[in-house]
C-alpha cells in the first residue's frame, strides 16, 4: 500500500490506499486543519508563507498516521498549467522528450522553459495529422518549495500531482467514458476536467461564484461556454456525461443546472463507488468528498 497526501489551502490530509481488482482499498486515513494563508496557490509566486509551520503540521500528521518515507502528493490545480501540445515529432528519450515539450510550450508559461516540470501523455492525433501529446506543467521553483518541506517533515515525495488529476484517478472507475467533464470545487475556485479514454485532456480553473447570493448561474455559463470553445479549438468530441463534486450544499443545484444547460446527463460524483465493497473508510462515509485528491494520490501509478 501507498500513501497519498494532499496539500490544500485550508487542510493537510493523508492516507495509506491501494487498488484492488479496480477499486479502492484503504487502510488509514488522518487529516489536521492548517492556518488561512498559509497556503496559497500560485504557478508563479512562492506558495508558503511560513515554511516552518506547514512542515510542523506535515511532521505531526505523519507521525499520526505511522507514515515515514515516500509519498505521493497532490497539490492545488493552480500550482500546475495543463495545455495540449501538438508536433510533427517527438523524442523516443521519455527525459528529451520532456525537455523538448517544455520548449515547445515556452509561449504558453508565465516563466521561462528552463524553469519548467512537465509531464504529460499522448493523446492521439489531430485532423492536421499532427501528434497530440497532453501536458502538465509547472514551475520548478514552486515544486522545489514543495519538496524541501517536504524533505524537512522526514517525507519522500515520490510524485507531485494537480489535486483534479488526483481526484479523476480516485473516481477513474466511475469516470469509465469515451469522453467525461467533471467539475470538481477547492474552496473560491473549481475545475473544469475533461477526459478522454481516462486520461486529462482539458481543463479550465474557474471562480466560483461568492457566498452573498451566488445562485451558480455564471458559473453554469463559463462551464457550459468553456465546453463549446474545447470543441472549436482543440477538436473536443461531445461528452457522454458529466460529473459534479464538491460544492457543497449546492452540488445537486449545480448539477441540475448544468444538465440544462449542457443537455447531457449530468451526476453528482459519488466516491463511495470506487471503493471495494465492505471496505468503505470508516468515520470517512460522509467526508468522501473532500478525500478524493488524496485516494487517488495514494493510488497514482509511479
Amino acid at each position: 500500500m501507498a500513501w497519498g497526501l494532499e496539500i490544500a489551502a485550508d487542510c493537510v490530509r493523508l492516507c495509506r490506499a491501494d487498488l484492488r481488482r479496480g477499486r479502492i482499498h484503504l487502510r488509514r486515513a488522518t487529516e489536521s486543519p492548517v492556518p488561512p494563508g498559509l497556503v496559497r496557490a500560485s504557478v508563479k509566486d512562492a506558495n508558503i508563507s511560513d515554511p516552518a509551520a506547514l512542515t510542523k503540521a506535515l511532521r505531526a500528521l505523519a507521525r499520526r498516521a505511522g507514515c515515514r518515507g515516500w509519498v505521493r502528493v497532490a497539490l492545488p490545480d493552480p500550482v500546475f498549467i495543463l495545455r495540449t501540445i501538438a508536433t510533427d515529432d517527438l523524442p523516443a528519450d521519455r527525459a528529451a522528450a520532456r525537455r523538448f515539450l517544455c520548449w515547445q510550450a515556452r509561449d504558453l508559461l508565465p516563466f521561462s522553459a528552463e524553469q519548467a516540470r512537465l509531464d504529460f501523455v499522448k493523446s492521439g492525433s489531430g485532423p492536421d495529422g499532427r501528434l497530440r501529446l497532453t501536458c502538465l506543467i509547472a514551475n520548478g521553483r514552486v515544486l522545489a518549495e514543495y519538496e524541501r518541506i517536504l524533505h524537512d517533515a522526514d517525507l519522500l515525495p515520490g510524485a507531485l500531482d494537480a489535486r483534479s488529476v488526483a481526484l479523476a484517478q480516485a473516481a477513474s472507475g466511475l469516470l469509465a467514458f469515451p469522453s467525461v467533464g467533471l467539475l470538481t470545487a477547492d474552496g473560491a475556485r473549481a475545475t473544469l476536467l475533461v477526459l478522454q479514454d481516462g486520461r486529462p485532456r482539458l481543463w479550465r480553473i474557474l471562480a466560483t461564484d461568492d457566498g452573498a447570493g451566488g445562485n451558480g448561474v455564471r458559473l453554469i455559463r463559463e462551464v457550459a461556454d468553456s465546453l463549446v470553445y474545447f470543441q472549436e479549438t482543440e477538436n473536443l468530441p461531445p461528452l457522454q456525461h458529466f460529473f459534479v463534486h464538491g460544492m457543497g450544499p449546492r452540488t445537486a443545484e449545480i448539477a441540475t443546472g448544468l444538465t440544462r444547460w449542457l443537455e447531457l446527463t449530468v451526476s453528482v460524483l459519488d466516491l463511495s463507488g470506487a471503493f471495494t465493497s465492505g471496505a468503505g473508510p470508516r468515520g470517512l462515509a460522509d467526508e468522501l468528498t473532500r478525500w478524493g485528491a488524496a485516494f487517488g494520490a495514494a493510488i497514482r501509478p509511479w
